[in-house]
C-alpha cells in the first residue's frame, strides 16, 4: 500500500514538472553579445573613455561568438544602456557573462529600471562568470541602464546579455495539467480499490 501511495506521488509530481514550463520569449536585448562588433542597440552613457567592443581582448576570448565589450573608465563610471519593451509587472531573466581583470579602484554595476540588482566595489580578479537575476518590470517600457563600469588599472569584459520573460504555466496548460492529474489519481485510486475488493 505504502509503494503504491508512492506511485501515486511520483506520478503527479511528474505530470506537475511537465506543465511548469511554457515557452519562455526569445532574448529581448539587441546586439547582447555585441556580434556587430560595435555598440549598436546600446546608448552609452558617463565616462566612455578605454571603452569598446572587440574580439581577443588581452589574451581573453569572447564568452560567447566573436566579440565582447570592454570597460576601462578612470575616475568615474561610464557603460551602456538600452530600453527594453517589457510588460509592468511581468518578472523577467536575466542573465549576462563578465569578467574582471582585477584592481583598484573600481566598480561594476547592473540595473533593471530602476532595480539595482548588483553593485559592488573594488573586486578582486575573476575569469568570465555567468550572473543571474530574476526582476520584475514597474512599466511598459523599462529603461534598462544596463551596466556601469570604473576600472581605473585595467578593464572589465561584458559579453552574452540575455533578458527574457520569466516562464510561466499558461491558463489552457494549468487547466489540462489539473485534469491529467485528477483523472491519473482516479483510476489510481479506482484500481487500488478494485484490487481491495478482489
Amino acid at each position: 500500500m505504502r509503494v503504491h501511495s508512492l506511485a501515486i506521488l511520483a506520478f503527479a509530481v511528474a505530470v506537475l514538472g511537465s506543465c511548469t514550463h511554457a515557452s519562455a520569449s526569445g532574448n529581448l536585448v539587441t546586439n547582447g553579445s555585441f556580434e556587430t562588433g560595435d555598440f549598436s542597440g546600446w546608448t552609452q552613457f558617463g565616462n566612455t573613455g578605454a571603452t569598446g567592443v572587440s574580439g581577443n581582448f588581452d589574451g581573453v576570448n569572447p564568452e560567447d561568438g566573436s566579440f565582447q565589450a570592454y570597460f576601462g573608465a578612470v575616475g568615474s563610471i561610464g557603460g551602456i544602456s538600452q530600453n527594453l519593451a517589457t510588460v509592468a509587472g511581468q518578472s523577467y531573466d536575466i542573465s549576462f557573462y563578465l569578467y574582471n581583470f582585477g584592481g583598484t579602484p573600481s566598480e561594476y554595476m547592473m540595473q533593471f529600471g530602476t532595480t539595482v540588482l548588483v553593485d559592488v566595489i573594488n573586486a578582486p580578479a575573476f575569469g568570465y562568470e555567468k550572473f543571474n537575476f530574476t526582476a520584475t518590470a514597474t512599466q511598459s517600457l523599462t529603461g534598462f541602464t544596463a551596466f556601469g563600469f570604473q576600472q581605473d588599472p585595467h578593464y572589465f569584459l561584458l559579453d552574452n546579455v540575455v533578458v527574457t520573460t520569466s516562464a510561466v504555466p499558461e491558463p489552457a496548460s494549468i487547466v489540462s495539467c489539473g485534469i491529467a492529474i485528477v483523472t491519473g489519481l482516479g483510476c489510481a485510486w479506482r484500481r487500488r480499490g478494485l484490487k481491495a475488493a478482489v
